[in-house]
């Protein structure tokens, strides 16, 4: 048996959510039915609004094989920690995940229309129990028919690229199908970040992947656009307080992330409907966030969002030195007091140490259920003359050598760091991208993407030693030839780069997504040498 299960609420989200609901619902119950698939399609109801029907009431009544699940407001209160967030997607699901009863799960969004192709994977079954399975998202004007959907000359040209994108970025929420049990071992979608929703799909990906889970894509979906969505966004006002999706965060930190036994309401007492045994409703007072959950999520967590702008610039200092530090074969010692400099270090540390830059610290991390936190080397009790000593001060960063006392500048001077935004995920695939040209001996590299991608990379400054040949416009129909290294860069179109460089014969690739290493962010233990 197969359970598919969304998640909304009675609220309009994005204006006609009832009727990009039923339309996708519908549709996918009748490719379905049409390949003789066994299934239930289950509501996950998050913070109903009181002065209307609860929208579980006509999902019911109208889906075939329907089930609901309702967490009332009373849980939604306990739970958020951003007043501007009425609706939380992933603890919704996870929700429905606990109860389904199919003995694999789809995890899908409520304006997702399945393709015939994908529903004829899903009906000859023989899904591996250790594999979660994606599919690739094609978005289109919801006025479109179905037929108008499948034309390609209709389909938007935005979220993703005709082919897949890496395993954990895209819109990997949109559909993910494994074996009931996978999903239970995995323990569902994060629940300790509770102030926003955003990438907790490709942070679940990672984590899996961290935990050495096959993925893999095995077709596509069509996404109906709607307003309020991520991508009819703004930019800036992404990066406010006040969108409804939560302020972006560091969905690297701690992997894999796993949540508490108790995830998705386990133990919460359901009462069904008077009118309808269908739906249930979870009993608020059933629910409980013990103290130290608390702490975690008000006190440590907060690590992880947007920091200042002085620690942004430390990101990019720390970024230029452990270059430089690769460069002359040094050793960094990192002094810190703060906790949001500590999970910027962490990250490159990641990155670092598989070049060989040996990279000490003074900061210890607390342990924290949930997180595998990577500890630092710590610094040694003997120091070597050339080692190179970041301290932090209420003043900034002081950096000098060990042995002379003398201060270095590692920043670059040509192409400079000029307000980088917070984003680790890239930030980190930059450091490996130049960390590799260095190791490989690299002069010289060119840049593939015109795009916004390209300008948040360029914020990073690029280093002194390398000498930066300029930008292929990804729009171009005609690739240029370039003798020498090409950075791919764009998060969502990378696949497609790739292969038109290929097909243009450019050879000299460098992927920041695609080829991404699984164990990156393994644990492993460290001494001092």
């Amino acid at each position: 048996m197969l359970t598919i299960i969304v998640a909304g609420r009675n609220d309009d989200y994005g204006r006609n959510f009832r009727d990009r609901l039923f339309r996708t619902v519908l549709h996918n119950c009748r490719l379905l039915n049409g390949a003789a698939v066994d299934f239930e399609y289950i509501l996950a109801e998050w913070n109903p609004l009181s002065d209307r029907p609860p929208l579980s009431e006509e999902f019911v009544s109208r889906v075939p094989n329907a089930r609901a699940v309702i967490i009332p407001s009373e849980i939604h209160d306990k739970y958020s920690l951003n007043p501007q967030m009425p609706f939380h997607e992933m603890p919704a699901k996870n929700a429905a995940l606990r109860r389904a009863a199919g003995e694999v799960v789809i995890i899908t969004n409520a304006d997702i229309l399945f393709s015939e192709t994908l529903v004829e994977r899903i009906a000859r079954g023989g899904f591996a129990d250790d594999t979660l399975f994606r599919a690739h998202r094609i978005d289109v004007k919801p006025e479109l028919s179905w037929q108008e959907i499948q034309d390609p000359a209709n389909q938007l040209p935005s979220g993703e690229g005709f082919r897949p994108p890496p395993y954990y970025l895209g819109a990997g929420g949109d559909f993910c199908l494994a074996a009931r049990s996978l999903w239970h071992s995995l323990r569902g979608f994060n629940e300790q970040i509770r102030f926003s929703t955003r990438a907790k799909d490709w942070q679940f990906f990672l984590s899996a992947a961290a935990q050495d889970v096959n993925i893999e894509f095995i077709g596509d979906v069509y996404h109906l656009d709607h307003e309020e969505g991520f991508r009819n966004t703004s930019a800036q006002d992404r990066s406010s307080d006040r969108v409804h999706f939560g302020k972006w965060w560091d969905i690297e930190f701690g992997l894999p992330v796993t949540n508490g036994y108790l995830w998705g309401l386990y133990g919460v007492r359901e009462y069904e409907s008077e009118t309808d045994p269908r739906i249930v409703t979870l009993e608020p007072q059933d629910y409980r966030l013990c103290d130290e959950q608390n702490a975690v999520a008000r006190d440590l967590l907060p690590w992880l969002t947007r920091p200042d702008d002085s620690n942004e610039m430390a990101a990019a200092f720390f970024l230029h030195t452990i270059l430089a530090a690769h460069r002359e074969q040094r050793r960094v010692i990192f002094r810190l007091k703060d906790a949001r400099a500590a999970a910027m270090l962490s990250g490159f540390d990641t990155v670092a140490s598989g070049f060989g830059v040996r990279i000490c610290s003074n900061w210890k991390w607390p342990e924290v259920e949930g997180l595998n936190i990577r500890q630092f080397v710590p610094e040694p009790t003997v120091l070597e003359h050339r080692d190179w000593i970041v301290e932090e001060t209420a003043h900034g960063m002081w950096f000098y050598e060990s042995g002379s006392g003398q201060g270095t500048y590692v920043l670059p001077g040509t192409i400079r760091v000029t307000e980088p935004e917070f984003n680790p995920v890239l930030a980190r695939r930059v450091l490996r991208a130049y960390l590799g040209l260095q190791e490989k001996g690299y002069s010289r590299f060119a840049i593939y993407g015109a795009g916004s991608h390209t300008k948040e990379l360029l914020k990073w400054g690029i280093p002194d030693t390398l000498e930066f040949v300029g930008i292929v416009d990804s729009f171009s129909e005609k690739l240029p030839h370039v003798d020498c290294p090409v950075l791919l860069s764009s998060a969502s179109f990378e696949s497609d780069m790739a292969v038109a460089c290929a097909q243009h014969e450019i050879h000299n690739v460098i992927a920041l997504y695609n080829d991404w290493p699984r164990n990156v962010w393994a644990s492993e233990s460290v001494t001092v040498r």
